[in-house]
């Protein structure tokens, strides 16, 4: 197996720990404390790391959850590392590769502990940025696809966003969360095999000179 498939290959073991996660989760969400079991449209990804669920009983989601996200966080970082490497122009790679892998840092951090709420507007506000930067290369290597994945991923981030502090279709708010966690890997990785392939080559290419011009 060529060492660019690693990430998606971890991405895929991060799958069955949040499938055991979701079927462990003991019950409740936000609007019905007694509800049984887990739902996509009724729970936040953060329900699953609480140590106790939202119905009061010991969580034993989060056994499976915790690595889970952290082999996630750990492949999509690497996955905005690669693909900094990629860009023409240095410091638009530099965005990327510190504000990407710095979203995926707080966003560990966020579900895991108690302050959830600062930490995730942190995370949140890096991915933005990071994603500004990809939009931004993409547009430089006329890659059309890639911008409007980047563009996508925005609308979502920004959507749940008004939904959370705006209380502007609340019940909605769930699952706009996993589908733009799902819609932001989907897009990364094919971001990803767009750069590497585009240089049939998973060693990043070595930024332009400085005689080049320049961000």
């Amino acid at each position: 197996m060529k060492k660019r498939h690693l990430p998606l290959l971890g991405l895929a073991l991060s799958l069955p720990l949040f499938w055991l996660a979701i079927a462990n989760y003991p019950g409740g969400n936000d609007w019905d404390t007694a509800a049984a079991g887990f739902s996509f449209t009724e729970n936040y990804v953060s329900a699953l790391f609480q140590p106790k669920a939202i119905n009061g009983t010991p969580n034993s989601a989060r056994v499976f959850a915790i690595p889970a996200m952290l082999i996630f966080c750990t492949c999509i970082s690497f996955l905005f590392w690669a693909i900094s490497k990629h860009t023409q122009h240095r410091v638009t790679g530099k965005v990327i590769q510190i504000f990407g892998i710095g979203s995926m840092v707080y966003t560990f951090l966020g579900v895991c502990t108690v302050m959830h709420d600062l930490l995730v507007l942190i995370a949140a506000a890096f991915f933005v940025i990071a994603v500004i930067g990809m939009l931004f290369m993409s547009h430089t290597l006329r890659r059309p696809g890639s911008m409007l994945g980047g563009l996508f991923c925005l609308a979502f981030l920004i959507a749940l966003g008004v939904m959370r502090h705006g209380n502007v279709r609340l019940d909605l708010a769930p699952i706009t969360e996993w589908l733009l966690f799902a819609l932001s890997t989907a897009w990364l990785t094919f971001a990803y095999y767009t750069a590497t392939t585009s240089n049939n080559s998973f060693k990043p290419n070595l930024l332009r000179s400085t005689n080049n011009v320049a961000d």
